[in-house]
């Protein structure tokens, strides 16, 4: 995305841009680099894995609130910790252990509300902060939506599966547990090659282009204060 102001006036004379630039690039390559590491993220002393295919689905599947962006009850937000922790697939993949893979459940959720629960909303309001930044990290670069004008026979997972498994031939288990960062960045691989004109996307850095652009258009401020840095630029932490 490219960003013009006016004449007479350059990005290198806007204080603070080059910096935050700088700053939302560094995290798009930190982001992006992490996507193939399979890392466990911390939230709030509570850790959880890199979110798969199948992690996805069963969010979506459930109603989880993280996933469609609603404000999560205490219960949605230790089932949301508890599908994501790393004991999760351990405890699932003894079929044969009924009772105490749900006493396992149990004891994570009594976990969780001990940690969070005593003072709701208060105790629980970072945790659900760095969760929603949770997903925000696994969908950093998730391809645009589909804006044909009409509705696909096709379920958004066949086109993940034939686009994966049409290009590197993997299994069905292997797109299944994939992280969903490594199969965007597959993806996105995919739509350059197969296509290198087709426009690129990177959220960090349009975020602030489009900052900049939409306050000038609104006048919540003007050429001179941006010149003058009366104007503070969004900032972003790398992960």
């Amino acid at each position: 995305m490219k960003i013009q102001v006016q004449p007479g006036l350059s990005l290198s004379q806007i204080p603070g841009l080059a910096e935050a630039l700088s700053q939302a690039k560094h995290r798009q390559f930190i982001t992006r680099e992490n996507s193939l590491l399979n890392l466990t993220y911390d939230l709030c002393g509570i850790k959880v894995r890199t979110m798969t295919v199948r992690d996805y689905v069963l969010l979506e599947r459930i109603g989880s609130p993280f996933v469609s962006r609603v404000e999560p009850e205490m219960a949605d937000l230790a089932l949301f910790l508890w599908i994501l922790s790393p004991n999760f697939n351990m405890w699932n993949s003894r079929w044969w252990l009924a009772w105490p893979r749900t006493l396992a459940a149990f004891l994570y959720g009594r976990k969780v509300s001990s940690m969070f629960g005593s003072n709701i909303p208060e105790t629980s309001e970072l945790v659900i902060v760095k969760a929603f930044e949770y997903i925000d990290t696994m969908f950093y670069d998730s391809p645009p939506a589909l804006t044909s004008g009409y509705e696909s026979c096709l379920s958004y997972l066949t086109g993940w599966f034939d686009s994966i498994q049409s290009e590197y031939h993997f299994t069905s288990n292997q797109v299944w547990d994939m992280g969903l960062p490594e199969l965007f960045q597959r993806l996105n691989a995919i739509r350059q090659r197969n296509n290198p004109q087709v426009p690129t996307f990177n959220k960090g850095t349009d975020e602030i282009k489009l900052f900049v652009l939409r306050g000038l258009r609104s006048k919540q401020f003007t050429l001179e204060d941006l010149a003058q840095g009366r104007v503070k630029m969004p900032t972003f932490s790398s992960n």
